[in-house]
């Protein structure tokens, strides 16, 4: 089977779900799903769903396994993209499922048992990545020989869900490092900075959920900063206070980050002190958060008045209006506008961190151009480079977003411009995205 038949397989499922006017006894899936007979269709219903979800367990696996493939060939590379995660992701797969993918992909060969039943249809992808997270994390606090490998494996699939996975998972590396033999050369797994990890999701309903695993004297620290902010504070009137502990905790570090914040003193990110940015359209739309994306009204003009909060105002197509005044060198105020706008390297699959970018002057100060917004664009070292000794060129375009020309020889047709990586459609409407 290749691509032809899967295409095949899927322009007769698309017939298949399209509308149509039912000839006596001849009913399509469109039917049974739009108009399914009361009892009658229970068990067709059910038996479709079934096979739906094998599908979609098969889909998933197909698409890790082909992305596995793609970073082997070096496909990404020749595409002028990092990783499989960006090639799906420039095919329309959201990030955080591409990723999910590439982790699935890459993990296969090394759990064979996982990847048989993935085979059949009998595990979801989520499923297959949980437990390879979770084989990863006893491994980085033990070792583990190929069958006892196979045995963690085995003992993981045969949890009912993913959170079931992790918690296991969690349970047999404590276990396991329990009757390690003692090494005085070993760090402790409970010293072990090489073992600290964070996640920071946003959820959806638009909040954001965080884990930690920390090294004991991190952990310590962190123990020790929350302490004096989450002590109980009476009510006015002498009454407890009605917070939870876990209310408590969040408040207080909530004042941590705030507090830091606002000192003078914290590192700088692509040579501007961290803030919070809140963008502010002149249209109709929303207020957003940098980070978190849209807010309401009221809790835009609570953080307004906050010092650590930098105002940035956008036109319909999210690209920034007014944040300062130019200079000689892009000033603070104008990189935060190019971080709204960029969102990182500007460079067509790159997207590398605001913090690892240099700001580029399109039109170079030498030639007459100006230190503003619309003469400027970030860039990581590496496509910096290329713009000035690698034969790419950027310009902006009529939605004042930067666009890129490939390298091409003198006396050759124009390549196709590329649109910048922050840019999802490649049209110069200025009402696309």
């Amino acid at each position: 089977m290749d691509a032809t038949h899967l295409d095949t397989f899927v322009d007769a499922l698309i017939d298949d779900l399209t509308p149509a006017a039912a000839w006596e006894g001849d009913r399509t899936l469109f039917h049974l799903l739009d108009a399914p007979r009361r009892g009658v269709d229970d068990q067709a219903v059910v038996a479709v769903l079934a096979a739906a979800v094998t599908l979609r367990n098969l889909a998933d696996h197909v698409i890790a396994s082909a992305v596995a493939a793609a970073e082997r060939a070096g496909m990404p590379a020749r595409r002028h993209l990092r990783t499989g995660a960006d090639l799906l992701t420039a095919l329309g797969v959201a990030p955080g499922a591409a990723y999910r993918a590439a982790r699935v992909g890459r993990a296969a060969a090394a759990l064979p048992a996982l990847t048989r039943a993935q085979r059949l249809g009998g595990i979801g992808i989520e499923f297959a990545d949980a437990v390879g997270k979770g084989v990863s994390h006893i491994e980085a606090r033990v070792a583990l020989s190929v069958d006892e490998r196979a045995d963690v494996v085995t003992t993981l699939m045969i949890q009912s869900t993913p959170s079931g996975v992790d918690k296991k998972a969690r349970g047999i590396a404590i276990t396991k490092a329990k009757t390690q033999p003692v090494d005085d050369t070993v760090v402790p797994v409970a010293e072990n900075t090489d073992l600290n990890d964070m996640t920071v999701l946003p959820t959806g309903d638009g909040r954001v959920a965080a884990t930690l695993d920390l090294d004991i004297l991190t952990g310590e620290e962190l123990l020790a900063a929350l302490d004096p902010l989450c002590r109980p504070v009476p009510l006015p009137d002498g009454s407890p206070d009605p917070r939870p502990a876990g209310r408590r905790r969040a408040d207080a570090f909530g004042q941590i980050l705030r507090t830091y914040l606002s000192s003078s003193g914290r590192p700088t990110s692509g040579g501007v002190l961290p803030h919070v940015t809140l963008i502010r359209p002149t249209t109709a739309g929303v207020d957003c958060l940098g980070f978190g994306g849209p807010i309401t009204t009221s809790t835009a003009e609570l953080i307004v008045c906050d010092s650590t909060l930098t105002a940035v105002t956008v036109d319909h197509s999210g690209a920034p209006l007014d944040v300062g005044r130019s200079e000689r060198l892009f000033t603070p105020a104008i990189r935060k506008g190019l971080a709204v706008r960029d969102g990182g390297c500007a460079h067509p699959g790159c997207g590398r961190p605001v913090s690892w970018c240099d700001a580029h002057h399109i039109t170079p100060w030498e030639h007459g151009g100006t230190t503003s917004l619309d003469n400027g664009v970030l860039l990581c070292r590496l496509h910096h480079t290329a713009i000035h000794h690698g034969g790419w060129q950027v310009y902006l375009g009529p939605d004042r977003h930067p666009w890129f020309i490939p390298p091409y020889a003198p006396g050759t047709p124009e390549p196709e411009h590329l649109r910048s990586h922050a840019r999802r459609t490649m049209t110069y409407l200025p009402t696309a995205a």
